[in-house]
């Protein structure tokens, strides 16, 4: 830990602190901060021998990241909430501040929705370098798992040798979203060349998370770390964090929310770690990206951001079951909604009835979030098939 985070040098006291040593990282909590004081805790961080590396204000919200040879320290400001966040460990890596030099050779860059054989959220971006953004992946099936090769190998560009992965982020440590990704990379890591690795998840050896905490986080948390490691060394790792951007051909991604903005209120489940993305593209469309962001989270957001949260497209949260949020999805107001789930759980009216099963099957129409999207936008794509759309006219292309 660098010195200045232990030593009266800063100006203001954390209220709260979570050591995070599966990330190398503390999280301090800063309460009844104004933006004066912001300010001079940047300037103190200064004094210490920080130099800012990335300084930026969304929605009146401020984000700043400082670096030293040896550590780095990322700041967010909520105005509206009084609170501050710092994450400081060691230095990482962190994205480059300008846009990539690249030679275009697709046209307009896609979105893409993978068919899932049952449950989970699998997106891909082409970017118009040819190469591929990839958010999450599903379950561990193996047919799952060979489809996504078999779309990567069937749109990357001739000159590629094999599929290139700018970027492959993970929202959460749930099975329906990172277990393909690990298997995935055991099975076919050779036969991509992967750039950029990006989560954020807390220490599930800790007791953050009041429920949900059984081994099967604990063991992701440590077998994705194995599998970059020996698989992957020269991969840059992405410890994401609000406010921060990945810039890639033709689209523009920033982190809105990690855990770190919600802790340290309750977390009940592991979707409460869930991060929310939001990606502007090349021609003006935005996609809203908030994965399993619970609908604590989602207000939040919507106090913080406002309506800066306007987007074309949405992905609905956590599959259109519980989670999600009216004032959120009043914010966004997007033309098109993707569901992460299948077609009889979105467009069911009623649950669904199996035999011999004890519970009917729950469906998106039981939460009145779902309902609000439901009956307000008139164009919703499901998992029940691979769908593509271009983001610059919003048609779909495959």
């Amino acid at each position: 830990m660098h010195p200045f985070f232990i030593s009266p040098l800063s100006p203001l006291t954390p209220c709260d602190c979570h050591e995070n040593p599966k990330q190398g990282s503390t999280v301090l909590r800063f309460s009844e901060v104004t933006s004066e004081a912001f300010s001079a805790y940047c300037e103190a961080l200064k004094t210490a021998g920080f130099v800012p590396y990335y300084e930026r204000e969304v929605a009146g919200n401020r984000f700043a990241t400082y670096t030293t040879p040896c550590y780095e320290a990322h700041l967010a400001f909520y105005p509206v909430l009084g609170e501050m966040r710092v994450c400081h460990g060691c230095l990482s890596y962190l994205p480059p501040l300008e846009m990539p030099e690249a030679e275009a050779v697709i046209d307009v860059p896609t979105y893409t929705q993978m068919k899932l054989s049952n449950g989970g959220q699998s997106n891909v971006v082409q970017l118009t370098d040819g190469s591929y953004l990839i958010i999450d992946g599903g379950k561990m099936y193996s047919t799952d798992r060979d489809n996504l090769l078999a779309f990567l190998y069937a749109h990357k560009p001739s000159h590629h040798p094999k599929p290139r992965v700018a970027a492959w982020l993970i929202s959460h440590a749930h099975d329906d979203h990172m277990n393909l990704c690990m298997d995935f990379l055991q099975a076919h890591g050779k036969q991509i060349e992967l750039q950029t690795f990006g989560y954020n998840f807390p220490d599930f050896e800790s007791d953050i998370i009041q429920s949900d905490t059984e081994v099967a986080q604990k063991n992701r948390q440590k077998r994705i770390k194995r599998i970059l490691d020996e698989q992957f060394p020269t991969t840059a790792l992405w410890l994401m964090h609000s406010g921060q951007r990945l810039l890639l051909p033709g689209c523009e991604v920033s982190v809105l929310m990690t855990w770190e903005d919600f802790w340290p209120q309750p977390m009940k489940t592991v979707n409460q770690t869930s991060f929310c993305l939001d990606m502007r593209f090349e021609g003006g469309k935005k996609l809203m990206l908030p994965t399993d962001a619970w609908a604590q989270l989602c207000d939040q957001m919507a106090t913080v951001y406002g309506d800066t949260l306007k987007s074309d497209v949405l992905q609905a949260i956590h599959h259109g079951l519980a989670g999600g949020s009216i004032p959120f999805y009043e914010k966004v107001r997007p033309e098109v909604v993707f569901w992460p789930q299948s077609p009889e759980r979105v467009f069911s009216p009623e649950p669904i009835v199996v035999p011999d099963r004890e519970k009917p099957i729950a469906v998106a129409r039981q939460f009145a979030p779902n309902c609000w999207l439901l009956d307000r936008m008139e164009r919703h794509y499901h998992h029940g098939e691979t769908v593509t759309m271009d983001m610059k006219t919003l048609e779909v292309i495959s």
